[in-house]
């Protein structure tokens, strides 16, 4: 896989997070006195019985998940520096993908039937993060046809959703308690992106339970040592696990297409192909600064809710460092005109056209795969701009200085001559 050059600095972010809730910053000062290491273990065996000891399973498949697991663990372990809020969350999430992993286990077990499942044209919203990825897919989702990875169902996919009450699920609120736990512990999340269980969610998540979704959890602490070690490794067998996923909730609860967000896969796309020969991939593009700012002050208040040290240097870099991620962009650039990508899988979308006219700006782009976008389809995306005007959404603040923008805007200058992104300023 290729990977762009380390950058010499790391960049010094100015960013300043806001106060804590008084009764956060009271947990965290209880966890300085206490062993929070032996307080909330995230040693291998302790979290491994607890996964087996909540569901009464064992068998976690094939062994393909263990070295990235043991490797995650041990740079929480030593490299995130969590808090007790920190740890909790974090060993809280590595439980959820434990448990999850041995309930997709046995349904296939029992239910084998389920791999003949297939997935068709999967659409892959790809770029950079802060780019409209979210507003894309939201309304993509909201298109009858289309079938999108929802909150509760990443969080939760056993038993298989079923049809029948695919929207009335208790387990959709058991997912929003849980994102609202969250909003309480860090509330400025809440201007920054909307997260509810019945909502799309990032489809990297889904790779955690191969435990290789490196962005969903550099959210959770600043693990530079996995992110090296990810680097470096194939990551087909979490696509093919994330397929799996697919596979498993489609099964009582048919989609004609998956429609689906992970910028990372924007470094993938060669992998996604060989699993999914047929994918789409659609690739946002705006003010490459404007949206490096935005997504400092996320993983800033991301990281806020687990530690006191931010921007560690080694974790989200490859979001967060101009250089690196511009980086990136070339390299994918390279593959389009190479032909690994065939153009016609391929649509590139301006942000100000899709924020401008969304509607004409879908249509454009169903036409250049040749998907046929219906009546229905069309209404309900209209419908669902309708309801969710963009005017509502709160402030967001950002995240750099004008000086640290100067700098980067340099660095992402052949991107944006390339695509011919307009400068927000």
């Amino acid at each position: 896989m290729s990977q762009p050059d380390k950058p010499t600095t790391a960049p010094s972010f100015k960013w300043q997070p806001p106060p804590r809730p008084d009764w956060v910053q009271r947990v965290n000062e209880e966890g300085d006195c206490m062993d929070i290491s032996g307080v909330v273990p995230l040693d291998e065996q302790s979290l491994l019985d607890a996964a087996m000891r909540a569901t009464g399973l064992s068998d976690f498949g094939a062994d393909d998940w263990r070295e990235p697991f043991q490797v995650l663990i041990k740079s929480f372990e030593e490299d995130a520096d969590l808090n007790l809020m920190g740890r909790l969350r974090a060993r809280s999430e590595l439980l959820l993908m434990l448990t999850g992993r041995l309930q997709i286990e046995d349904t296939y077990k029992h239910h084998p039937e389920i791999d003949d499942e297939r997935i068709t044209q999967p659409i892959f919203v790809i770029g950079q993060g802060r780019s409209g990825t979210s507003f894309l897919i939201n309304t993509l989702a909201a298109n009858p046809e289309n079938g999108a990875l929802l909150q509760w169902e990443g969080m939760y996919p056993c038993p298989p959703p079923d049809k029948a009450t695919y929207r009335s699920e208790p387990r959709i609120r058991q997912a929003h308690q849980r994102i609202e736990q969250f909003n309480r512990v860090t509330p400025s999340m809440a201007t920054i992106h909307e997260f509810a269980g019945h909502l799309p969610m990032e489809s990297h998540s889904v790779m955690c339970f191969n435990f290789m979704g490196t962005a969903w959890f550099d959210a959770f602490g600043q693990v530079a040592s996995y992110d090296a070690y990810m680097a470096k490794q194939d990551i087909r067998p979490a696509i093919e696990y994330h397929q799996r996923v697919l596979k498993l909730l489609q099964w009582k609860n048919p989609r004609k297409h998956w429609v689906l967000k992970d910028v990372t896969l924007l470094d993938h796309l060669d992998t996604v192909l060989k699993v999914h020969p047929d994918a789409l991939f659609v690739w946002t593009h705006r003010d490459p600064v404007r949206a490096l700012a935005s997504t400092i002050s996320t993983v800033g208040t991301l990281h806020w809710a687990g530690t006191d040290h931010l921007f560690k240097r080694g974790s989200y870099e490859y979001v967060t460092n101009p250089e690196l991620s511009a980086a990136r962009f070339q390299i994918a650039i390279d593959k389009f005109e190479s032909g690994v990508v065939p153009p016609q899988q391929i649509y590139h979308l301006l942000y100000k056209d899709l924020v401008g006219d969304t509607i004409a700006t879908l249509a454009k782009m169903y036409q250049h795969f040749g998907v046929a976008l219906s009546p229905e389809g069309r209404a309900g995306m209209e419908q669902y701009l309708r309801d969710n005007p963009r005017t509502a959404r709160p402030a967001h603040k950002f995240g750099i200085t004008h000086e640290e923008a100067a700098l980067a805007r340099k660095a992402y200058r052949r991107y944006e001559e390339y695509f011919g992104v307009p400068n927000e300023g």
